[in-house]
């Protein structure tokens, strides 16, 4: 199974997704947590230089297909339940209604990177955009290109739209309590999975 966490960047998504895996760890399932950008390297070329739109996408796309190939995709053959910080929705947001390039050569693109790959459930963390700004400010990191307020207030449009077309796309409030978010998620996975059986 594959289980992704989307939303912008200060939403909480990484916590949580970090908190559904020591969740099912302790419980005895085969799980592992990953996170993109996958590689180093391109991480530090994207966040390192002010890259075109379609440089930054091509980017984030090769990473995708190196994390699918190298890492997603040998721990969902051997049984691992795989929870990823982000994945393919993120391209659609942030590149797409973010940046302004086309959904649809960005969904093909995706496509073909992950071989077709989509998560079995995503979990959405939405957040209002000044929450967002402040959680990242106490980080004390410099503000990334990624994390201007009006960029972000189309990125997190984008994610909104994106979910409401989308069944598998859970949206939570991302400014609950960590208990109460992660009660939802495991409410959500079952149900989720009951439907499965």
């Amino acid at each position: 199974m594959l289980i992704a966490f989307e939303g912008i960047d200060g939403s909480g998504k990484t916590t949580l997704s970090k908190e559904l895996y020591k969740f099912l760890i302790r419980r005895g399932i085969k799980a592992v947590w990953t996170c993109e950008p996958y590689e180093k390297k391109i991480r530090e070329l994207i966040l390192s230089e002010d890259q075109s739109p379609w440089v930054e996408t091509l980017l984030f796309l090769s990473d995708r297909g190196i994390h699918v190939r190298k890492f997603v995709k040998p721990h969902l053959q051997r049984g691992y339940t795989v929870i990823t910080d982000r994945f393919y929705l993120s391209t659609l947001a942030y590149q797409g209604f973010g940046r302004g390039l086309e959904l649809k050569i960005l969904e093909e693109l995706n496509n073909k990177v992950t071989e077709g790959l989509k998560p079995d459930i995503t979990f959405l963390i939405d957040l209002p955009i000044e929450v967002a700004l402040e959680r990242l400010e106490k980080r004390g990191n410099s503000k990334s290109k990624f994390e201007k307020e009006e960029f972000l207030k189309r990125v997190r449009k984008g994610f909104l739209k994106l979910a409401e077309e989308n069944k598998n796309i859970v949206i939570l409030q991302g400014n609950g309590n960590i208990y109460s978010l992660m009660g939802q998620i495991l409410k959500h996975l079952y149900l989720f999975l009951q439907k499965k059986l």
